[in-house]
Parts: structure tokens; C-alpha cells; sequence
């Protein structure tokens, strides 16, 4: 098997040109899951009556679905749904004119949403019941016993996953290209086409992943040491 090493470095420049879209589509689709897998998390926690359930059935089934089904529903049935409900409010909206990026972001943003939901919701398990009680003791309602006693400890146990969760999205952002928005995959894969030359492509974008990953984990390792400090309920530290 001979790889062609100057159509690398050839295409190597050429793909890393489509990082900024692969990281819009990263971040945007973090941005949009972390704070709807928190509150699913606090939800499922303290199993809120009737609404735990339907998150729980909601995770179950998103968990069960490959991530491709989820694209093919949100890009290909989602639109014709809203088509036809639209036109039969009489509206003219337009549903197939909307970016691609739209879509993509909803897509992405189900499977993630659930990962942060399950980090987050094993991470608040790891807060001991007598903080709640000895925060309520000295004053502070629901909402600071949340934001300066429990978030802290749970996120810091739960950092790990969630990174890990980013890392796997950067490489799920992949998929983009089936609804053409044309990332460093996607770049790869047209650049690969136009030569036949499929394997120096795969080599190329794998590469380019490897850099990506590697900084994030380099990034994340020292705000994972500033939040060690809260485990354990060593929060009043952290403040000091």
C-alpha cells in the first residue's frame, strides 16, 4: 500500500482551512446542549413528577439510535413536517432555504445534549445531602446552594466526561458533510474525489483531528486542576 505523501501535504492546507466550520459547528452545538443537558440533569435528579420520566424515555431512546438516524430525521423528515404544517397555517416560510448549519446544529446538538445530561447527573450524585442542609442552615436559598455549593463540586466531577463529550463531538461534526455543510471532513472527502486518491484524504483529515484533540486536551487539563479544588466540598478554598 503506497501512500502518496505529496498529495498530503498538498491537501493538509487546504483542509485546515475548514477548521473555523468545524469549530463553529463544535462550539455553536455545545453552546446549545450544556445548559438543556443541566437542566434535563436537575430534572432527572430530583425526578421532578411526571417530567423525569419522559426525559428518562427521551435519553433511552436517543442513547438507543445511532447518530445518523437522528441527521436523517432531523435533515430529511424534520423539514417536510414543518412544510406541511406551515402551509396549512397558510404560511409562505420557506423551511428548505434555511442554512444547512440550522439543521446540523439540531442534529448534533440530541446525542450531545444527552451525554452532558448523564455527566452532569452522575457528577450531582457525588454531592454529599448534608451541604444542602448546612447551606440552608446559614442562610442561603435554593438558587446560591445551587450556583455556589452543589454546580461547582457536581461539574468538577463530572468535567472529565463532559471533555470527553467535546472531544467526540469535534469528531461527530464529521457528519455535517451528509447534510452538506462542508467541513474538514467534508473538504477531505471532495479534495480525495477529485484525484481518486480517497486514502491520502482520510490520512489528511485524521491528522487534522489529531491536532484538534490533542490542544483540547492540553486546554482542558489545567481548568480540570482549578476545579479539583471543589471536590470533596472544598468550595469555601476555591472562593478564598
Amino acid at each position: 500500500m503506497n501512500i502518496d505523501w505529496g498529495f498530503v501535504r498538498e491537501a493538509f492546507p487546504e483542509v485546515i482551512r475548514y477548521i473555523p466550520v468545524t469549530l463553529q459547528l463544535t462550539l455553536i452545538t455545545f453552546l446549545i446542549s450544556f445548559p438543556l443537558g443541566v437542566m434535563m440533569a436537575l430534572i432527572n435528579h430530583h425526578n421532578v413528577k411526571g417530567i423525569a420520566k419522559v426525559i428518562r424515555v427521551y435519553i433511552s431512546l436517543i442513547r438507543g439510535t445511532p447518530v445518523l438516524l437522528q441527521i436523517y430525521v432531523i435533515y430529511n423528515i424534520l423539514p417536510m413536517v414543518l412544510t406541511d404544517l406551515l402551509e396549512r397555517v397558510g404560511s409562505d416560510f420557506k423551511v428548505y432555504d434555511l442554512d444547512a448549519k440550522i439543521f446540523a446544529y439540531i442534529a448534533l446538538s440530541i446525542s450531545t445534549t444527552v451525554t452532558i445530561s448523564e455527566a452532569v447527573r452522575s457528577g450531582l450524585t457525588t454531592v454529599n445531602k448534608g451541604q444542602r442542609e448546612a447551606a440552608k442552615a446559614i442562610g442561603l436559598n435554593g438558587i446560591q446552594t445551587f450556583f455556589h455549593i452543589v454546580f461547582p463540586q457536581a461539574f468538577s466531577a463530572a468535567f472529565p466526561v463532559v471533555v470527553n463529550g467535546f472531544v467526540d463531538l469535534i469528531k461527530v461534526t464529521s457528519l455535517a458533510f451528509l447534510m452538506t455543510v462542508v467541513e474538514i471532513t467534508g473538504k477531505a472527502q471532495l479534495l480525495g474525489g477529485m484525484e481518486l486518491r480517497y486514502l491520502e484524504a482520510y490520512v489528511t483529515v485524521a491528522l487534522v483531528y489529531i491536532i484538534l484533540i490533542v490542544l483540547v486536551e492540553l486546554l482542558a487539563k489545567p481548568i480540570e486542576k482549578k476545579l479539583n479544588v471543589y471536590r470533596g466540598g472544598k468550595v469555601r478554598n476555591a472562593a478564598s
